[in-house]
């Protein structure tokens, strides 16, 4: 069935949901599109008569809720984690945007499912985690918290029982997953709760002239510019901005910028 533009946008958007969320409710399409609790009705009734073995009622949870069924396969929407955070985060109007930055993150939204519930309702789960050293994977028990996006994967922010300690995994090194038990209780993440400013200044072996140069072009003719961050997402902030850490031996072309200093978020100068 052809749709068209708006139609098409509603449609991905319940796709997403049902496949990323495993349901998807009046009241998010109302959130979503700025719609009334009667328009937001007719354009689920108008998914689910277009594409009818794709949803059942979520039975006992009130109305306007559906899960996706058995026999569930998009008819719109193309499935990635990518697309499924573009399209239930914030959309740009009116504009022109090309994105450079590609997401390769291959997850199962089954298995994405499983954690995003599991995040949602505090639930531990068992993942079947594979890494360089342990290509084949170790079994592994972690309360997730967060996704973040690091450049061109998705992370994992989780704790991990096996080593007491809250990690960063990659979703795509995620092989398989099923609820767990906690064994413990998820402790404070410390790295995570705290915020700091990262000063970041241009490179001293540049010249003087392209010293000006990146100061006019990133910081506004300032010395330096000040980003604030969680100090876990750190690393993941000076690789996607090649900042130089040691900047004897990070040198330029390559990092035009050198972080001068971490400071608390509440620092005052």
């Amino acid at each position: 069935m052809a749709v068209d533009d708006r139609t098409r946008m509603q449609f991905e958007f319940i796709e997403m949901l049902l496949a990323y969320e495993g349901q998807v409710t009046n009241q998010r399409l109302r959130e979503k599109f700025g719609v009334t609790s009667v328009q937001a009705s007719r354009i689920l009734s108008s998914y689910r008569e277009t594409y009818s073995h794709n949803t059942q009622p979520l039975l006992g949870q009130g109305r306007g809720r559906y899960a996706p069924t058995a026999r569930f396969k998009p008819e719109v929407a193309q499935l990635s984690i990518e697309g499924y955070f573009r399209s239930v985060g914030a959309r740009l109007d009116h504009v022109v945007v090309e994105d450079t930055q590609k997401d390769f993150t291959n997850v199962d939204p089954a298995l994405f499912r499983m954690i995003h519930s599991a995040m949602n309702h505090r639930h531990a789960v068992r993942i079947l985690y594979r890494s360089m050293n342990h290509p084949d994977g170790l079994e592994r028990v972690v309360h997730p918290q967060a996704f973040v996006f690091a450049g061109r994967r998705w992370h994992l922010r989780a704790f991990d029982e096996s080593t007491a300690e809250h990690r960063d995994f990659n979703l795509a090194r995620i092989w398989q997953a099923e609820s767990a038990s906690k064994n413990t209780d998820t402790p404070i993440d410390a790295d995570w709760e705290e915020r700091v400013h990262l000063e970041l200044r241009t490179h001293p072996s540049l010249t003087p002239g392209q010293q000006l140069l990146i100061r006019d072009e990133l910081f506004k003719g300032a010395i330096g510019r000040r980003v604030t961050t969680r100090r876990a997402l750190i690393r993941y902030v000076l690789r996607d901005m090649e900042v130089a850490e040691d900047p004897k031996i990070q040198q330029p072309p390559e990092y035009q910028l050198y972080l001068h200093r971490i400071e608390p978020a509440e620092f005052v100068a």
